[in-house]
């Protein structure tokens, strides 16, 4: 199979990884989920997501919930974040992004934290050192990351 970028320059199909199945094909080793059954890593799992961009969010949500997870949130900025983990005690899991709007996520990380609630970082800002320095343990991730990689990671630390 040839697939065609322009009139001039036909590329093999067989130089791209497949990211998704065709609809309705069965997981193979090509495609399987990585762990735990696909649909279910994050089963019952209640997942904050604090996230000031609109469209990461909705992605986001898309894919925990696709993994069976209930989201928190999302919240958009650092008054609604704290206001959501103040009066929501059954948080199991939390993808955090470091910066709202020019405010940093540290007070609702500290208030998890407190609260032994794990979570993860997710920016397109600040240093990966800088947050390891406030927040040893704590894995941050780097956007773009793939939302994959991201249900793996919270499945395995969710409490």
């Amino acid at each position: 199979m040839i697939l065609q970028t322009s009139a001039l320059t036909p590329v093999p199909a067989q130089s791209y990884p497949v990211l998704f199945a065709p609809a309705g094909t069965p997981p193979t080793d090509s495609h399987a989920a990585p762990a735990g059954r696909p649909g279910e890593r994050l089963l019952g799992k209640r997942v904050l997501i604090v996230e000031d961009e609109a469209m990461v969010a909705l992605e986001l949500q898309y894919a925990f919930e696709d993994e069976g997870a209930e989201i928190v949130g999302p919240a958009q900025t650092l008054a609604r974040a704290l206001e959501t983990v103040t009066n929501d005690r059954e948080i199991d899991v939390a993808l955090l992004d470091v910066d709202l709007a020019g405010e940093n996520i540290y007070p609702v990380a500290d208030l998890l934290r407190q609260r032994g609630v794990p979570f993860a970082f997710h920016t397109g800002h600040g240093s990966r050192s800088e947050i390891g320095a406030l927040f040893p343990g704590a894995t941050t991730f780097m956007k773009p990351a793939l939302p994959e990689a991201l249900v793996e990671h919270l499945a395995g630390i969710a409490r």
